[in-house]
């Protein structure tokens, strides 16, 4: 009777311990990997900003020899949210450039040799008399992030590990119980 006694509190225990860590089991569904930004032909020292909209989301210095980056641009980059086929623009020293890219997950510049080569129209200034405007700011609409990033709960509910766990005590009083009956 001993045996039994031992065999039925290891699988008791057993029991409970399944139930226990399998309400604990999650996963995480992980982003895919980030679009990069890069480019060529600026000189030394340029301040490049990658932006969404006219959010900065992240910046580069040209090189000595005019490259810039590489800057990876994941899902959420500082305050800004990309989804598939948002536009990427930049600004080169303060001026927004002309080029633009489509972000992509795990997508790069167009010209994957040269990258971004950014050039900044030449401005006409107009005489401008000075008006008071007061801009109105709205939140951007969240992205499409599906579950990327969270954790999602694919063990047994509360409820089934309680259940277990009251039918592993039955177990084990019940067998405790016949092997006292002789």
């Amino acid at each position: 009777m001993t045996f039994l006694r031992k065999t039925l509190a290891l699988s008791a225990v057993l029991a409970v311990a399944v139930a226990l860590f399998g309400s604990f089991a999650t996963t995480a569904l992980a982003a895919g990997p980030p679009h990069t930004a890069y480019g060529t032909g600026a000189t030394e020292g340029d301040a490049i900003a990658i932006l969404a909209g006219t959010t900065s989301c992240a910046t580069a210095t040209a090189d000595a020899d005019g490259n810039w980056g590489p800057v990876a641009l994941g899902a959420t980059v500082g305050d800004c949210v990309f989804a598939a086929g948002d536009t990427i623009s930049f600004s080169l020293n303060g001026t927004v450039a002309e080029q633009t890219e489509t972000w992509a997950e795990g997508g790069a510049p167009a010209d994957v040799a040269t990258g971004t080569v950014l050039t900044v129209a030449a401005v006409v200034v107009p005489e401008v008399v000075p008006e008071v405007v007061v801009p109105e700011v709205t939140a951007p609409a969240p992205g499409a992030t599906g579950n990327a990033g969270l954790a999602q709960s694919t063990g047994t509910s509360s409820i089934a590990t309680l259940l277990l766990s009251a039918f592993a005590v039955v177990v084990v009083a019940g067998g405790r119980v016949a092997s006292r009956m002789r």
